[in-house]
């Protein structure tokens, strides 16, 4: 039969497939046995490429050591997105519980489109055009973005690939929400309102809220264990989301809030309902226990409130807003703002409330100008000359 003969120590067969010619090498030695079987083989695969239903699966399984075949088990051990996905995923343990929920749902979006290409044949354009494909909000779509980045930073990382498709894919322009905090004079209507209408420990954890400057999750978080009562002190190290407990807080710093007249009258009002167990500070009053979550308050008291009220709504996370401004607004050091608020740099407390430490600096700045030039003033110097 034509297309056998030695090579070696093996026996080569030539035929071809595609309108190109391959000559692979079985691993045997040239004997009438042998001989028999390559050309078995040989009219086997010939007769798949002429019925068109050969592949280079049936290839690498008939010429295991073949150059192309060791070529192709190079390409194979290229993880798969989705495969590489799941790795990335893994790498997640420890976090967040709501962190690793949100992320798990975006990678399932983008294994719906990348999951069984091998990581090195897709493209970048590929990724662009996805992104770039559903009428998403900027906002939104630099956050899809993140895990799909993240899935091959840590391939190159792997040395699993050399070359990133998501270089270069920008994200789009979001234009920040400004704070948009609440006068004094809502504060303690929001709050006249709330001691009115319900237990006396919804009263507390908003009190607590308004006037400490924490974040939802700390004040869910915060134990009684972390205040101390003679310093007027509250440690905040940790947050809860997703009914977990994270052992952290979002900056990964552990701070000392000062807690002031109003907040630490709110954490006193609350010892007599969860002091003695020992544990959280605040406690749902339906459950009498600990809150799963920043969402309850908001819908059974905060959404009520506000529209009962008839003010302008804004969302719970506008508290820790308004304790920032009406600090800076009185003339609180922004170092000393910044440090009570948890932030991991003094920047963000400069870029965040630039409008209300330029309003109080022009403030005090006007209140010497005025004690300069006022009629009092005048009839003073006056007198004195």
């Amino acid at each position: 039969m034509g297309g056998i003969k030695e090579h070696g120590k093996g026996i080569q067969i030539t035929f071809y497939w595609g309108g190109k010619r391959y000559r692979p090498t079985l691993g045997i030695p040239y004997t009438k046995n042998n001989i028999k079987y390559a050309e078995n083989l040989k009219g086997e695969v010939e007769r798949a490429i002429a019925l068109g239903s050969y592949t280079l699966e049936q290839y690498t399984k008939h010429f295991p050591t073949s150059k192309l075949t060791k070529s192709t088990k190079v390409e194979k051990d290229t993880p798969t997105f989705k495969e590489q996905a799941h790795a990335w995923l893994d790498t997640l343990k420890g976090k967040a519980q709501g962190t690793i929920i949100n992320y798990t749902k975006m990678i399932g979006f983008w294994c719906n489109h990348l999951g069984d290409k091998q990581l090195d044949h897709i493209k970048y354009s590929e990724i662009l055009k996805i992104s770039n494909a559903y009428a998403w909000r900027e906002k939104y779509r630099n956050d899809m973005l993140i895990p799909v980045r993240q899935v091959f930073k840590l391939a190159m990382k792997d040395r699993v690939i050399d070359y990133n498709p998501t270089d270069g894919i920008d994200n789009g322009k979001v234009q920040k929400e400004p704070p948009d905090p609440f006068s004094l004079s809502e504060v303690n209507a929001i709050l006249d309102h709330i001691e009115n209408s319900y237990h006396a420990q919804v009263l507390n954890y908003f009190e607590f809220m308004f006037f400490s400057g924490v974040r939802p999750q700390e004040a869910i978080a915060l134990k009684w264990s972390e205040i101390d009562f003679n310093d007027g002190i509250a440690r905040i190290r940790r947050v809860r989301t997703a009914s977990a407990d994270r052992e952290t807080t979002k900056t990964n710093l552990i701070r000392d809030i000062e807690l002031n007249s109003r907040a630490l009258k709110a954490i006193s009002l609350q010892k007599p309902y969860t002091f003695l167990a020992n544990d959280y500070v605040f406690h749902n009053p339906v459950t009498n226990q600990r809150w799963n979550s920043e969402a309850a308050q908001a819908k059974r008291y905060w959404r009520p409130t506000i529209k009962k009220l008839g003010i302008r709504y804004r969302v719970p996370y506008q508290m820790r807003h308004t304790y920032a401004t009406l600090n800076l607004m009185a003339g609180a050091n922004p170092m000393w703002v910044s440090k009570m608020m948890g932030h991991a740099n003094m920047q963000m407390l400069l870029t965040t409330y630039s409008k209300w430490i330029d309003g109080a600096d022009k403030q005090r700045e006007k209140q010497k100008i005025e004690a300069i030039f006022s009629d009092d003033s005048h009839k003073t110097a006056t007198r004195i000359a």
